[in-house]
């Protein structure tokens, strides 16, 4: 039932990734492993050169590897670069996930570098905090699914709150129980 449910629900809803503060300058990025949206799903959150929040799967377009990663490919990262580089073949992509750079293009055959870039994430930005949808079928607008809480939320000062407080527990559990058990 789980794998129905990452499907029908992870898979086709607006999920909060962060905050802007994450990113707080051009170039600025984290990376969001998203195990319940499906198997190895991961996404590159990025302030590209013009400002603009932008996401990405965090594949390679050339062999399907993890882009960003660092000592532990499922471990989550962040930090701060001018264009993403794989590991593997040293194909390069811009902050606004343009292919740019292909060792030995030469030994492709018509390759046409604008069919090869990152693959985008659908993102929106409300109030300071970044969501990112992956059902690229959905025409919902994050405003539209957030509805009347989100306008009840409008204009509250979220980025004057300067406490975090973070933990991280593995629950043997089905998730919806443990919801039900802390709402």
């Amino acid at each position: 039932h789980y794998k129905l449910e990452q499907q029908a629900i992870f898979k086709k809803t607006w999920l909060n990734v962060g905050r802007v503060e994450r990113l707080p300058r051009k170039g600025s990025y984290f990376t969001k492993e998203m195990p319940s949206a499906g198997a190895g799903t991961s996404v590159i959150i990025v302030k590209d050169t013009e400002g603009e929040v932008r996401a990405f799967y965090n594949l390679c377009r050339h062999r399907g590897n993890k882009l960003v990663w660092n000592d532990y490919p499922g471990e989550e990262v962040s930090g701060n670069c001018r264009q993403f580089t794989c590991k593997y073949h040293g194909w390069r992509y811009s902050l606004e996930g343009n292919l740019t750079f292909v060792q030995q293009e030469s030994e492709f055959f018509d390759l046409d570098k604008s069919d090869y870039g990152l693959a985008p994430v659908r993102t929106d930005v409300w109030e300071g905090f970044i969501f990112v949808n992956l059902d690229s079928k959905d025409t919902t607008s994050l405003k539209d699914y957030l509805g009347p809480l989100g306008k009840g939320l409008e204009g509250y000062p979220f980025d004057k709150l300067t406490q975090v407080h973070k933990y991280r527990a593995e629950v043997g559990s089905n998730w919806k129980l443990f919801i039900d058990a802390h709402a």
